[in-house]
């Protein structure tokens, strides 16, 4: 799967154990970036996002966004809550619009305590079992108590 992961440590365990690739139909990990301060950063997160997406399901790849749990349940700064909302909707519209064609997408929420490898243990079982399609899988525990979107 291609990454786009700035964190050293993620991009590492995600691109490890034979997970890299550079081939759009072998599917897309984009991990959201964090501390948008001004729109046009927001503007070029999701232009990104949309960019690799168009891609990799031109291709038939999986599409995987990760994002901080606290960001999507709005818990964050605004332009960070902004981009993960979006990345969520934009994985729940490819599930709907890809699901005659058996097409994957979906969003991993990470909370702040949760380990590298627990996440690229979490997008390999959901590519393998097609789990949480369309919707956000959460790791941790900051959603307890909250209405998920």
């Amino acid at each position: 799967m291609r990454v786009r992961a700035d964190d050293p440590q993620l991009n590492e365990v995600l691109t490890g154990a034979g997970r890299a690739g550079k081939d759009p139909r072998d599917g897309l990990v984009f991990v959201a970036r964090t501390g948008l301060r001004e729109w046009a950063e927001t503007e070029d997160e999701l232009a990104q996002a949309f960019d690799m997406t168009r891609e990799t399901v031109a291709a038939g790849g999986a599409v995987v966004y990760v994002v901080r749990s606290a960001a999507l349940l709005g818990r964050t700064e605004p332009l960070d809550a902004a981009v993960a909302a979006g990345l969520l909707s934009g994985a729940r519209a490819l599930a709907l619009e890809r699901r005659k064609h058996n097409g994957y997408s979906t969003v991993v929420a990470v909370a702040d305590d949760v380990e590298p490898k627990s996440v690229a243990d979490a997008v390999d079982l959901l590519v393998a079992t097609r789990g949480a399609n369309g919707q956000a899988f959460v790791l941790g525990e900051e959603h307890l108590g909250a209405a998920l979107p």
